[in-house]
Order: structure tokens, then sequence, then C-alpha cells
């Protein structure tokens, strides 16, 4: 406990709903030294919003000029930050007030690098928080629907980046969030990235954020969780585990593109194939530097994922066998990279 924290808000399109995020961080029973606002707004609409409210937190202000994206904001204030640990909350989310002080109680050693806050939706239903992740790349927001879970923290494959506390050494160490995803994914890739570098990751039930979420964002969106998923895979797994995965792998994007079809948004997942293809060169540099920080197996990444997909928040429109069959995949994989140490 007391350890310096620095809260991290990256602000764009709703000063307000900003405003309220820092509020929950000024009533905090364990306040952060300082909250860092990146304003990716060019016209720098939440710098004035804040300049003119009284603040008991000391609040600063970074304005790029442009928009980075999510991820090269939080980067950005990751180097300014003082703290020792970085509490990362989405401008749209409200902290409850012991939020970070149970989040820090999570870290029950120097190993943890990484740990959520269960993320609720308006109405007191569970939004994310222990994020599954399964072996094709793909993860989503876990327990979406279900009643507020209670009980102690653990260790789990990914979390939420609505509201997460990363240690800002470790978060530095392994080349902060990816900067060429913008958007999306970057938790899960995070997190991975983490756990390949030999660190924990922790869900703490008991740390709660309230987030007002909506998944339909546009089409867009599935352009960035797509070529983000592809770019997460690519970068973080070894060569043999991709060849091993090569025939799923293969098959899903098929399944995706039937139903980018169906619903739409195949030119976002044709843009999706065409962005990797075009910054190959810059995939290649960042699987590099992903691959210098391992310490850890595939098969120990891995065996926290998952083989099928079970959510609510979307269709899947999958027959009833293909979970199981996943999962029968999945263990024949885990088998293959634990008999060759991989």
């Amino acid at each position: 406990m007391g350890a310096p924290i620095t809260a991290v808000v990256v602000a764009f399109a709703d000063p307000r709903a900003c405003e309220r995020a820092i509020a929950s961080l000024e009533d905090q029973s364990l306040a952060p030294v300082e909250v860092l606002v990146v304003d990716n707004d060019p016209r720098g609409a939440s710098a004035e919003a804040l300049a003119g409210r009284p603040l008991r937190t000391n609040v600063r202000v970074l304005r790029p000029g442009v928009n980075l994206g999510y991820t090269r904001a939080v980067n950005l204030a990751a180097r300014e930050a003082r703290g020792d640990w970085l509490f990362c909350l989405n401008p749209d989310a409200v902290a409850r007030g012991d939020c970070i002080e149970r989040l820090l109680e999570a870290v029950d050693g120097a190993d943890v690098a990484l740990v959520g806050a269960q993320v609720l939706l308006p109405d007191g239903r569970i939004n994310a928080g222990e994020n599954p992740v399964n072996i094709l790349g793909i993860s989503w927001s876990g327990g979406y629907g279900k009643p507020r879970e209670r009980g102690p923290a653990r260790d789990t494959a990914a979390v939420s980046g609505a509201a997460l506390l990363v240690r800002r050494q470790a978060f530095l160490d392994v080349g902060g969030l990816c900067p060429h995803f913008f958007m999306y994914v970057d938790d899960t890739d995070l997190a991975w990235r983490m756990r390949l570098a030999g660190l924990r990751v922790r869900y703490c039930p008991e740390a709660v954020v309230t987030h007002d979420y909506e998944f339909d964002k546009g089409a867009h969106k599935w352009f960035y969780l797509e070529r983000n998923r592809a770019w997460t895979l690519l970068s973080n797994l070894r060569l043999r585990t991709l060849v091993l995965l090569a025939p799923a792998l293969a098959l899903v994007e098929f399944v995706v593109a039937i139903r980018a079809i169906r619903e739409g948004w195949l030119a976002e997942k044709a843009r999706a194939w065409v962005s990797l293809f075009a910054q190959w060169r810059r995939l290649l540099a960042w699987r590099h530097s992903v691959q210098i920080t391992r310490s850890v197996s595939d098969f120990r990444v891995l065996e926290k994922f998952l083989g099928g997909i079970q959510t609510q928040l979307i269709d899947t429109g999958m027959p009833g066998w293909v979970n199981p069959g996943m999962e029968c995949y999945r263990r024949v994989v885990l088998r293959l990279l634990r008999a060759i140490g991989a």
C-alpha cells in the first residue's frame, strides 16, 4: 500500500464525461499522486473544460495537438508519469471510491504487472473484467450481462483496458501499448506480452468501475478489431506455434469474411488485410521487439486461453459442435507445444 500511482485518462470527444472520470479519481480512498489527461482533440476541448474547473488533485493536461489514438496517448502519459504504477481509466468510466486501493491490494508479488477491475454497465450488470482469450486471438467481454461478481483476486489471461493498474516500469520494458493499434485489442495484447515476459496478470472483482458502454460504434471498429487481432497473433506467437494454428486461423478468416459480407463490413475486413501487408516491415520490427522480451514459452501463455467462444455480447451463429471441437484442437496444440518445448 502507498505506492505512488499516476492516473491516466485519454480524452477526445466528450469533455463532460472526462470530468466525471476525473472527479471519481479525486474521490479515491487511495489518491493518485497525479492525474494525466491526454487531450487527443486537436481543438483542446477537454483542456478548455478543465481549465475553468476547481480541481482537488494534481491534474496535468497533455496536449499533443493531434489525435494520437488511445495507444500512443497512454504511452505518452507513461513517459511523463511520476508514479510507480499507472491507473488507466476510460473517459466514459467512473471508478468506485476504493477502486485503486482494491487493485493495489491484489498485487501479491513483485511479478504482478497488471491488475484489472470489474467493469459494470450502468444498470449494475457486468460489462467486462476478466476477459477470456481464445487461441485464435479473439477476446471478448468476460461475464457480459451477468450479475456483479464478488470474491478474491485471481490470475487470468487478460483484463479490460477500461480500468486497469499496470506497473509503469514493466509497461515501459515491454514497449507499452502497441503504437500501431490506434485503439482496440490493446488490452489483450498488453496482457499477452506481460505474460510472455514472465509477469502475472490479475483480475480483482472487488475493484469496480461503471462504464457507459456501447459495442456497436460503426463498421470501422471491425477494421481495428480484425487488423489488431492478426497483428497480435503474428507478433506474439513463435513461428512453430503459428504453423500449428495455421489450419484453424485459415478457417476463421474464411468464417469472419462470410460474416462480414452478411453484416456489411467486408470493406473493413479487406482494409485490415491490406493494412497488414502494407505495414509488414513495421510488423516484423515490432515482432522482433516482442520476442526479445520473451522469457516463457507459448505453452505457458496459451494454457490459460480457451478453444471456443462463449459470449452473450454478440450472436456468433456457430453450430453447437464448434466450441467443443476447438477446445479439442487447443488441447492437441498444447500437447505438441509442450512436447517440443515451445
